[in-house]
C-alpha cells in the first residue's frame, strides 16, 4: 500500500468515471482496475463529492488497497453525472482530472433504466406517465430501505448528453474528457479499454481481461417492503452471512420483483424519441476510433 498519511497529502483521486444510470460504468470501473497502475475505489461508488462535508481524509481511504505502482486514482459514482455542485466540488478539489463519460444510446439507456425501476419497486407508472412526472427529474434521494441513495426519476434528464456533456468541458477542458460511446465498449471491449490507458497514459495491457459481471452497486438495491425489512432486522448478525440466509435472502427477493409490463406502446416510444432528439444525433456523432 502507498497511501500516505491522507491528513497530510492533497487528493490522491485524478480520474472520475461518473456515468449516467444503465449505461456499463460498473463493467467499466472493474476492467480499469485490472491495469497494475490503475487503482479504483473501493466501493465503486462513494459519493463523496455529491455531500459538501466528505474532505480529503474520507476520499483518499477509498484507495487503502493501492498498490506501490499506481498512478491512476479513480472512483465511479454516477450521482455527479447531471449535478453541477458535485462537478464544482471535484473543480475545487482535484487537480486537473481525467473525465470518461460513457455514454449508452440515449433512448436505450432511459428504456433500461425505466424497466430497471419497475423491477426494484421505485416504479410503478406506465412509461408516458413517468415521463412527463419525472422524466426530467435528475435528483436523486437518500432512500433508509436500501440505505443508499437512488434517482427520483430522470429518465430523460440523464440521457441529456447534449446538455450535460459540455458543462463537464467547460469545466475540465476538453482534452481532458474522454467521451465513449456503450455500444463500441459492448463490442470490442479491449479496444476501447487500451483507449483509455492511452488517455490516462498508461501503457495498455497485451492482452485485455475480458468485460467483468455487472455487480450490483447500492444504487442497484431492491427495495424491500417495510414488513421484510423489519423481519430481517430480527435475524441475528451472525445468521446474515450464512448460506442458507443468503438463499432465502434471494428466494425473496425473487419473489417480490414484479413481472415485466408489457412492451411500451409506439406513442410512450414516440414521445420518448421525439424528447431526445438533441442526444440521439449528440451520441451519434460520437467517434469510435483511437484518439
Amino acid at each position: 500500500m502507498n497511501v500516505p498519511d491522507p491528513a497530510s497529502v492533497d487528493y490522491l483521486c485524478n480520474l472520475l468515471i461518473p456515468g449516467a444510470p444503465k449505461s456499463g460504468t460498473s463493467t467499466l470501473h472493474a476492467a480499469l482496475a485490472t491495469h497494475p497502475h490503475i487503482c479504483m475505489s473501493r466501493p465503486k461508488e462513494p459519493w463523496l463529492f455529491f455531500r459538501a462535508d466528505s474532505g480529503v481524509e474520507r476520499h483518499n481511504a477509498l484507495f487503502a488497497h493501492a498498490q506501490a505502482d499506481a498512478r491512476v486514482f479513480g472512483e465511479s459514482s454516477q450521482g455527479y453525472f447531471a449535478d453541477a455542485p458535485s462537478m464544482d466540488r471535484i473543480a475545487a478539489c482535484l487537480k486537473r482530472p481525467r473525465i470518461i463519460l460513457l455514454l449508452r444510446h440515449p433512448v436505450d439507456r432511459a428504456l433500461s433504466q425505466y424497466r430497471y425501476d419497475l423491477r426494484r419497486g421505485i416504479e410503478t407508472d406506465p412509461l408516458d406517465v413517468a415521463l412527463r412526472n419525472r422524466g426530467e427529474d435528475s435528483s436523486y434521494v437518500y432512500d433508509t430501505r436500501i440505505s443508499f441513495y437512488r434517482s427520483v426519476g430522470g429518465y430523460l434528464a440523464f440521457s441529456r448528453y447534449a446538455r450535460i456533456v459540455p458543462e463537464w468541458q467547460r469545466r475540465f477542458g476538453g482534452e481532458n474528457v474522454l467521451l465513449l460511446r456503450a455500444e463500441d465498449f459492448h463490442a470490442t471491449p479491449a479496444a476501447v479499454l487500451a483507449r483509455c490507458h492511452r488517455f490516462l497514459g498508461l501503457t495498455p495491457l497485451e492482452q485485455a481481461p475480458p468485460p467483468a459481471r455487472n455487480a450490483t452497486t447500492g444504487t442497484q438495491r431492491k427495495v424491500m417492503p417495510g414488513p421484510i425489512r423489519a423481519a430481517a432486522r430480527l435475524v441475528p448478525g451472525g445468521l446474515k452471512s450464512s448460506a442458507l440466509y443468503r438463499r432465502l435472502r434471494g428466494s425473496v427477493l425473487q419473489g417480490i420483483t414484479p413481472a415485466m409490463p408489457d412492451a411500451p406502446d409506439e406513442a410512450s416510444l414516440r414521445l420518448l424519441r421525439d424528447a431526445l432528439q438533441e442526444d440521439i444525433a449528440f451520441h451519434a456523432g460520437l467517434s469510435s476510433t483511437a484518439d
